[in-house]
């Protein structure tokens, strides 16, 4: 069978940018072959737009035109994977979730990602060393950092020497007096503030129990 035509409908621009649902809208592509037959389909918004365009190349064999649109929706896939990365370094679980909310398949994220991976735009090692070091001079504490890389799905105990070569007893310290140092003691229950501010921020409650009594010293 001869594909001879697409109608693509796009999703309305005021829906695409109000949308609140994890996935985006599509657009929704007719795929017309002779004879009067007809095939529904959906694309993410981008991909529907090139084929509105005659990306493709139509009339042409029906197996060939889907194999085109395939191969169409995978370059797009990479096009803007590039174009997350190239904006702040991403986790391969952040990208390839983004990915799949603009409704591209798994087939063409996972092309798309391990093409990344090998030339190294993407690279979780990369990523987490910088994540961490940038969410302590935040003055973050341990457990934060821990639970915000497995939020963008990378797993610190898989980390080349971590938790060693990233965080100490003392460093812990001197950042956690550091945060105490800006805050003004409350006059009521200021202890316990004190303690749970610093456990928000990620420390133990051990260390932040500490710190805390280091800084009501420093007030005597």
């Amino acid at each position: 069978m001869i594909m001879t035509e697409l109608e693509v409908r796009l999703p309305d621009a005021k829906r695409r940018a109000s949308s609140f649902s994890y996935k985006k809208p599509m657009a929704e592509v007719t795929c017309y072959v002779e004879g009067g037959s007809a095939r529904e389909i959906v694309v993410p918004v981008r991909v529907g737009k090139l084929l509105d365009s005659d990306a493709i190349g139509l009339p042409r064999p029906e197996d060939e035109a889907f194999d085109a649109i395939h191969a169409l929706e995978a370059r797009v896939c990479f096009a803007m994977l590039t174009e997350f990365v190239s904006r702040r370094d991403y986790s391969v679980g952040e990208v390839s979730e983004m990915l799949a909310r603009y409704g591209f398949r798994d087939k063409e994220i996972q092309a798309s990602v391990d093409r990344a991976l090998s030339l190294r735009y993407l690279d979780d090692m990369r990523f987490a060393d910088h994540f961490i070091r940038e969410r302590k001079y935040r003055g973050w504490g341990q457990r934060k950092i821990e639970l915000e890389l497995r939020r963008v799905q990378v797993d610190p105990s898989e980390l080349p020497g971590y938790p060693e070569e990233f965080f100490s007893a003392d460093e812990d310290m001197e950042r956690a007096l550091g945060l105490l140092a800006k805050k003004r003691i409350p006059e009521v229950n200021g202890r316990a503030k004190l303690v749970r501010f610093l456990m928000g921020k990620g420390f133990s409650y051990m260390l932040a129990s500490d710190a805390v009594d280091r800084r009501f010293g420093e007030c005597d």
